[in-house]
């Protein structure tokens, strides 16, 4: 190949590049990960054509669900934040304009996974009784063992007695 031919190629190459690069970034096409430590938190989530992907909040954590709600709860706050500072700021430019509307978005539209886990609350003398005439009238369902039947129906009258005081 000759020198100019050469050299119309490489400056082919770089124009088509730059024009594609600029491109990608203007639609925002790739899907970009992002990592923010907020309230001490690592939150996770990827965007792509200027959206957050709801699916992909704290997707890191999905494993663990008292984790997971915890930093989707978090992540709906930095959304909320992001939103309310990039408003004050006045943006200046397209780029910082379609960040500020993708976190408002976000902030709208993110729905955190909210989860309290806990020990069982105590039952009361009725709802104990009612569960040990439930569970006694499963085990003799499709069993002819009278010892069972006589155990239900035991178990179930003390509910009913329970239930009339």
């Amino acid at each position: 190949m000759d020198p100019v031919s050469l050299l119309f190629s490489a400056y082919l190459n770089t124009v088509q590049s730059t024009v594609s690069n600029h491109f990608n970034e203007t639609r925002n096409l790739e899907v970009t990960p992002v990592i923010v430590q907020y309230e001490g938190i690592p939150v996770s989530f990827q965007h792509q054509l200027w959206r957050v992907r709801p699916e992909s909040v704290c997707a890191n954590y999905q494993q663990n669900i008292r984790q997971f709600s915890e930093c989707t709860v978090t992540a709906s706050r930095l959304f909320n934040a992001l939103c309310l500072e990039l408003k004050q700021s006045r943006p200046d430019d397209w780029r910082q304009v379609q960040i500020q509307n993708m976190y408002c978005n976000a902030a709208v539209s993110f729905k955190p996974t909210v989860a309290n886990i806990g020990a069982a609350p105590k039952l009361s003398g009725l709802e104990e009784a009612r569960q040990v005439c439930n569970a006694a009238t499963v085990a003799a369902m499709g069993n002819s063992d009278p010892k069972l039947a006589r155990e239900r129906d035991k178990a179930c009258e003390v509910y009913r007695e329970s239930k009339n005081h």
